[in-house]
């Protein structure tokens, strides 16, 4: 004996959902890969080192400032000369 289609079962409603979403099926978008263009490089440069020493030049100490100090024959204050000290 055949057990008849019943869509009460939950195996019915589930085989019922699955034809309902497969006929509905949307064709998926395909997306569309990046093509990456290999960078073009001047060419290989195979540079060999033969030198024994490197030779760098020593940092110059800057030159000194030179102070300009100007000497008067006489100072410029006075004995007794008033001076306004802010404390």
């Amino acid at each position: 004996m055949q057990r008849r289609k019943d869509d009460l079962t939950f195996e019915g409603a589930w085989k019922n959902q699955l034809e309902e979403e497969q006929k509905e099926s949307v064709p998926k978008e395909k997306k569309e890969a990046k093509v990456h263009e290999a960078p073009a490089f001047r060419g290989q440069k195979d540079g060999v080192e033969n030198r024994t020493e490197i030779r760098m030049a020593k940092k110059q100490p800057p030159p000194p400032e030179k102070k300009r100090v100007e000497v008067v024959s006489e100072p410029s204050s006075k004995e007794g000369d008033d001076f306004d000290v802010e404390w």
